[in-house]
């Protein structure tokens, strides 16, 4: 739902308006109405809309005359739709200043309304998904230490972040990412592997083991190289190409006595025996 303010002087036309947006954009909820620069000025700081239907004539006033207010004060927080019978050029100009989303000439053409509000959900939408970015950004950054995370690009424009430990390994699945975590849960990331691979084997301990598949390190609990096969400390497994199994192999046998093991994964030195072996 969408909060949106109407400033118009003329009582008839403000219940047209009205009328046409509950027709054919119901998803328009009109919190406020105004016929006065003065109202809607204290109106907008009440009810913090998303949207404002604005007339240009208000009898001696004019509605730039409220955005010249609010500009001043930092204070256009939403998006603005011009509904007027005062179309002229120097007005359209004004409006674009103001980075106006549409400017309607009366009477109203539905088809024109309809678009403008398109255009109003699909900015809205955009500001939403930054200010979820942005908090997510800062839960992020106070944990980041601690907790190294990074973000995962799920469907609809949502982003999560996930501890970058809690991960086992990443799998291709065409032109997405399936991505594991160790409590045996699965995300499905929009980005491709190629986007987690750079991220995870450059920055953290994680090993690109196929062209498909790249995996944690700190996760693993055996590899057999006879059989290419990895298991994790969940005990799921997974399997290693026969090229990249040799390149894990050179990996382990020049790191794997440098390598700073976490108690829970000491398991590991016994375990890469079979590396040795074969």
């Amino acid at each position: 739902m969408i909060k949106a303010i109407l400033l118009e002087d003329t009582r008839d036309n403000r219940e047209t308006l009205i009328a046409m947006l509950h027709k054919h954009c119901p998803e328009i909820h009109i919190v406020a109405e105004s016929e006065n620069v003065n109202q809607a000025y204290q109106l907008i700081h009440l009810f913090k809309p998303d949207l404002v239907f604005l007339d240009i004539q208000l009898d001696k006033e004019t509605s730039f005359d409220l955005l010249a207010k609010l500009h001043a004060e930092g204070s256009i927080n939403f998006e603005i739709i011009f509904v007027t019978g005062h179309g002229s050029a120097e007005n359209a100009t004004r409006a674009i200043d103001y980075s106006a989303l549409d400017f309607i000439n009366k009477p109203i053409d539905p088809e024109k309304l309809i678009k403008a509000v398109n255009k109003a959900k699909t900015k809205l939408n955009k500001i939403q998904y930054e200010k979820q970015i942005e908090l997510l950004l800062q839960h992020f950054q106070v944990n980041n230490q601690k907790h190294p995370k990074i973000a995962i690009q799920l469907l609809k424009g949502v982003v999560e972040f996930v501890v970058v430990d809690e991960i086992t390994q990443c799998c291709a699945n065409g032109p997405i990412t399936e991505v594991f975590f160790a409590d045996g849960s699965k995300m499905t990331a929009m980005k491709n592997l190629g986007h987690y691979s750079r991220l995870l084997t450059a920055d953290y301990q994680f090993f690109q083991i196929s062209n498909d598949t790249i995996i944690n390190l700190d996760q693993v609990k055996r590899y057999n190289h006879s059989e290419l096969q990895v298991e994790f400390n969940n005990g799921t497994t997974t399997y290693a190409s026969r090229r990249g199994g040799q390149d894990f192999k050179r990996y382990l046998q020049d790191n794997i006595q440098f390598r700073d093991i976490h108690k829970e994964s000491k398991s590991m030195l016994g375990y890469f025996k079979d590396v040795f072996k074969n």
